[in-house]
């Protein structure tokens, strides 16, 4: 109330329109934080030991695959700091600390992001164009590039706008996390800017490379039937065969895309989006569950990586087909011990 009896609703332009105050939401977010950590960082490190160990499993695709578990890896790694700044109604640690594992998780979030869209590319060049176009395309150094610009890309988002004015890495007073720093006034701008040049134009890239390979499999799967229906030769077996093929590209590529849309595009849209403050704890919660999803899909769905995995995780590395040099190096010193 002023002097006159006129409630005053204007807050100070330094005070948070929102703050994430109960304590059940934060504890759930925290709960959350740490079961992605213990399921992304000994997933991650698997799929990344599994590419080491398997000469079979070191494509150029799972180069790609290798650099997501990476940027997810870094992610999962400072989780728990994360859970320090949520269980305390101020950060109570150093502050470069908080702000060095804002930088870790936006960099590898947003690497990741760019790394799913990578993956995206190269699986539409394989299997839409010519097996010369494809290692034309990637070629040592052109891979090199690619990967580096998985970590180039958000590691320029998130250091220059800052150095611009353009919001602050920090402890979020908003949103008890590391994050970007609420408290600057253009705070929202920074949110805004990572969103619109990393996660919509990915989700564009995903979406496109998949829809294409799916009409490209689909066309080849009707020339196939068309063939054999013409010579009459197994007429029903061809049909079985493409209509399952059919089936499973759409069943693969519904929970890749799924995934992306429904773990990040949320938080992408709520930071395009400014008034959805009390949105942005709840979509954050799938924003990290990304970090150890991608180990399964990328992972799990593929039966090489998955032999790989059970070799591993049975330590019994002599079993694991085609080992790499540096796992036949190893194996020979134990033997030799």
């Amino acid at each position: 109330m002023d002097t006159n009896g006129v409630e005053v609703t204007n807050l100070p332009t330094d005070s948070p329109v929102y703050v994430l105050e109960d304590l059940t939401v934060r504890k759930l977010w925290s709960v959350m934080a740490i079961l992605v950590a213990a399921v992304g960082i000994p997933g991650n490190i698997l799929v990344m030991i599994a590419v080491t160990f398997s000469k079979r499993l070191q494509t150029k695709t799972n180069a790609f695959v290798v650099n997501l578990a990476c940027s997810d890896l870094a992610a999962c790694l400072v989780l728990p700091f994360q859970v320090v700044a949520l269980l305390n109604d101020s950060w109570p640690l150093p502050d470069p600390l908080c702000t060095f594992v804002a930088v870790v998780v936006w960099v590898g979030l947003g690497s990741s992001v760019v790394n799913l869209a990578l993956i995206a590319f190269n699986r539409f060049t394989l299997i839409t164009k010519s097996r010369t176009h494809y290692d034309q395309l990637y070629s040592k150094r052109n891979l090199v590039l690619m990967l580096a610009s998985a970590w180039i890309i958000p590691i320029f988002l998130v250091t220059v706008p800052p150095l611009c004015g353009l919001g602050r890495i920090g402890y979020s007073e908003r949103y008890k996390l590391c994050s970007a720093d609420s408290n600057h006034p253009l705070s929202n701008v920074y949110s805004f800017i990572t969103s619109a040049f990393v996660g919509v134009p990915c989700l564009i890239i995903i979406i496109t490379c998949y829809v294409k390979i799916y009409r490209f499999i689909r066309a080849k799967n009707r020339e196939l039937f068309s063939n054999n229906e013409s010579r009459g030769e197994n007429k029903g077996n061809a049909h079985s065969a493409a209509f399952k093929s059919q089936v499973k590209v759409t069943r693969n590529l519904f929970l890749v895309v799924c995934s992306y849309i429904i773990c990040i595009m949320p938080y992408a849209i709520a930071c395009l989006i400014p008034p959805s403050y009390p949105a942005i704890p709840w979509v954050s919660l799938f924003l990290i569950a990304n970090c150890c999803v991608n180990p399964i899909i990328y992972g799990l769905k593929h039966p090489q990586f998955r032999d790989v995995f059970r070799h591993i995780l049975s330590c019994k590395f002599r079993l694991i087909p085609e080992p790499s040099k540096l796992l036949q190096t190893l194996t020979t010193s134990s033997n030799g011990a």
